[in-house]
């Protein structure tokens, strides 16, 4: 009887080390969150949610890469926000409309950000159309995108 007392024992002793190791405490409750830096209060209330509202706008969407051939005399690596065009993905728009920032969900490109603008986007606002211009890395690819008429969702946090 000991001795299978003390393999029930040995067996237990190893199943909570196995738990400890793993990170697996059964014997209290998981420390409280601390600040890194003991000077900073930490603030165990949890923030606000963020809510979004958003707007579903029939666009007119282009592609451009930011090559010579896309951006002729503008084609210096930056938007009009000043980011850099070759490496960062964003969308041109008349800023009248869609104000710098805004953030756009594009069916089969993503999420992108307005960071740029063009005459092609300000001339069609002022038809009243609402008219993007997606930016890729690949002049080819921008190519093959062409023109579409999509449903876009306008995504604007209001808080």
């Amino acid at each position: 009887m000991e001795q299978t007392t003390t393999k029930t024992n040995c067996g237990l002793f190893i199943l909570l080390l196995v738990l400890e190791v793993i990170g697996i405490n059964i014997f209290c409750d998981p420390p409280s969150p601390r600040p890194k830096n003991p000077s900073v209060k930490f603030d165990a209330k949890p923030k606000e949610p963020i809510a979004l509202s958003y707007r579903i706008i029939k666009m007119k969407v282009t592609a451009y890469c930011p090559c010579k051939k896309c951006c002729g005399i503008y084609a210096d690596g930056k938007t009009s926000t000043n980011r850099d065009a070759w490496n960062s993905l964003g969308v041109a728009a008349d800023p009248k409309l869609l104000p710098y920032g805004t953030k756009l969900k594009i069916p089969g490109v993503g999420i992108r950000e307005v960071d740029d603008t063009g005459g092609a986007m300000r001339r069609s606002a002022e038809k009243g159309i609402y008219h993007i211009d997606v930016r890729f890395h690949d002049h080819e690819e921008a190519k093959k995108f062409g023109v579409k008429w999509l449903d876009v969702t306008v995504l604007n946090p209001t808080n």
